[in-house]
C-alpha cells in the first residue's frame, strides 16, 4: 500500500483531546455504516443519522428526539424485508433520559461498548503467530464459506468488494488465512480532516483459531495499515474476549458507551398509542405526574403487560434506575419479581417476597427464559445467588435459549463455587 495516495490528507493530530476524539470516534463510526449502506437510503436529521442495521445519535435536541425517534422508527417499519438496528450513542456526555424515551418507542437494552484507542506512535510490534498464518489485505474475493466466523455477514462482501475500488481508498478489509481456509479477519474504515482517524471492525477469529496470536496479529497489521496511510489513532470497540488482545497491541480504554436495539419482531409488532408512549416514558423519568395522568389514559392492562419490545413498566423502571416509577407500578398491583427487586436495591424485599411467593425462583423471563438463578449465575453474582438458593428450586428448569440447567450455566462460566453450592442443594432437597 502506498502512503502517497493520501498524503495530502489531514488526519487528528497526536496532542488530541478527550473531546476531539470522542468526535473522531463519533464521525469514523458514522462514516462507517454510510459506506456499508452501499446504495441504500442514509438519514441525516439534527445530530442523528440511521441507514440499514444502524443508528447514531451524535448530539439530542431534547425539544425534537422524541419526534425524531418516532420518524426513524417509522422508516424501519417501512423497509422491506423488515431488518432490525442497533442505535449507537457516540458522545461522551451522558445520555440523561434518553434510555426511558427509546424504550418506550420501541428499542430494548443491548450491550455496553467499550471504547478503546491507541495513538499509533505508542503502536506495540513484533508480535507472533503461527508461521502457517498469512495476513493480507483482500480485494475481490469470493464469499468465504465460514460459518463460524465472528462478525462475518455475507451481504457486506460485495460492498467491501467495492469500496476496495473506491479513489481516494478509505475502506480496507483484512483476512488471516491458514493455508487456502480463513481463520480470522477484520476491516479498518478511515476519515479524513481535522478530525480523521481509523477504526477498527468487524474483528473476530474462528474458534478453533485462538488464543494463537491470530487476533493480535490482525489488529497490528490494521493499525500498521492506518499508519501508513497516514492517521495518528485507531479506534475500536471491544468485546470482553478482545481486551487483551487490544491492549498487547497499544490500545486503552477510552471509556464505555451505550447501545440500544431495535428487533424487527417489533416492527412488525401493531405501534403503540400515543397515551401508551407517554405512560411508559414517564416510568423511565421517574415523572410520578405524568405517570398519574399518562395511566388514567390506558386500560390497567398495559400497567402489567409487556410492549412489543419484550419490556413491561416495571423493566423500565429498573433499567432506568427509577425506584419512585417501581413503588408508583407495585402500588398499583404490579407483581415485583426478585431481579427486579434486587436490581432496584431492595435487597431487604428478597426474603419476602421468598417466604410469601417461593414460586418465583422458578419464573422464567425474558428473551433466553432464563430463571433467577440463570441470571445470577451469568452475572457472577455469589451473593444473589446464596440468597436465592435459602428455598427450593426446580433446577431441572432448562432456559430457552441453550436448553441448560442453572448448574449447566455455572458450569459453563466457570463458577466453582456456584457450582458447589447447586449439587449441595441438589442432595439436600432430594432428601
Amino acid at each position: 500500500m502506498k502512503r502517497e495516495n493520501m498524503e495530502q490528507e489531514l488526519f487528528l493530530g497526536v496532542n488530541a483531546t478527550i473531546e476531539q476524539r470522542w468526535q473522531a470516534l463519533s464521525l469514523n463510526i458514522q462514516a462507517c455504516y454510510e459506506r456499508l449502506a452501499g446504495d441504500r437510503e442514509v438519514v441525516r436529521e439534527a445530530g442523528i443519522m440511521w441507514t440499514c442495521g444502524h443508528v447514531a445519535i451524535s448530539a439530542v435536541d431534547v425539544s425534537q428526539i422524541n419526534e425524531q425517534i418516532g420518524r426513524l422508527v417509522n422508516w424501519y417499519r417501512r423497509q422491506l424485508p423488515l431488518q432490525g438496528a442497533i442505535c449507537w450513542y457516540l458522545t461522551a456526555t451522558p445520555p440523561g433520559d434518553l434510555a426511558a424515551r427509546m424504550f418506550a418507542r420501541g428499542f430494548e437494552p443491548n450491550w455496553q461498548p467499550h471504547w478503546m484507542w491507541c495513538e499509533l506512535s505508542y503502536l506495540k510490534e513484533h508480535h507472533t503467530y503461527p508461521s502457517n498464518v498469512s495476513i493480507r489485505v483482500v480485494e475481490d474475493d469470493p464469499v468465504w464459506q465460514v460459518d463460524n466466523l465472528p462478525y462475518y455477514n455475507k451481504k457486506d462482501v460485495a460492498i467491501l468488494a467495492a469500496l476496495a475500488h473506491v479513489q481516494p481508498r478509505r475502506v480496507w478489509h483484512l483476512a488471516a488465512f491458514r493455508g487456502q481456509q480463513v481463520v480470522g479477519r477484520c476491516f479498518l474504515n478511515v476519515t479524513t480532516g481535522e478530525r480523521g482517524i481509523g477504526g477498527l471492525f468487524s474483528m473476530g477469529v474462528i474458534p478453533a483459531a485462538r488464543k494463537q496470536g491470530i487476533g493480535t496479529a490482525l489488529a497490528q497489521a490494521a493499525c500498521e495499515l492506518a499508519r501508513q496511510v497516514g492517521c495518528h489513532h485507531v479506534v475500536l470497540n471491544a468485546t470482553e474476549m478482545g481486551e487483551p488482545v487490544y491492549r498487547r497491541v497499544g490500545f486503552q480504554s477510552m471509556g464505555y458507551g451505550h447501545t440500544w436495539y431495535l428487533r424487527d419482531r417489533t416492527l412488525a409488532a401493531s405501534a403503540l398509542t400515543e397515551e401508551q408512549v407517554a405512560l411508559l416514558e414517564a416510568v423511565g423519568r421517574g415523572d410520578i405526574a405524568l405517570l398519574d395522568e399518562a395511566s388514567k389514559r390506558v386500560e390497567e392492562r398495559v400497567l402489567h403487560e409487556a410492549a412489543p419490545n419484550g419490556l413491561t413498566p416495571l423493566d423500565i423502571a429498573v433499567r432506568c434506575q427509577q425506584s419512585a416509577s417501581a413503588e408508583w407500578l407495585v402500588k398499583h398491583g404490579v407483581c415485583l419479581d426478585l431481579l427486579s427487586a434486587w436490581d432496584l436495591g431492595w435487597k431487604e424485599q428478597i426474603p419476602i417476597l421468598l417466604a410469601s411467593h417461593p414460586e418465583l425462583v422458578n419464573l422464567q423471563r425474558g428473551e433466553w427464559r432464563a430463571t433467577p438463578l440463570h441470571t445470577a449465575i451469568q452475572r457472577d453474582d455469589l451473593e444473589l445467588v446464596k440468597l436465592l438458593l435459602v428455598v427450593p428450586h426446580d433446577l431441572s428448569i432448562k432456559d430457552g435459549e441453550f436448553g441448560s440447567t442453572a448448574l449447566g450455566w455455572a458450569n459453563y462460566f466457570e463458577r466453582p463455587e456456584m457450582i458447589a453450592l447447586i449439587e449441595q442443594c441438589q442432595t439436600r432437597w432430594k432428601r
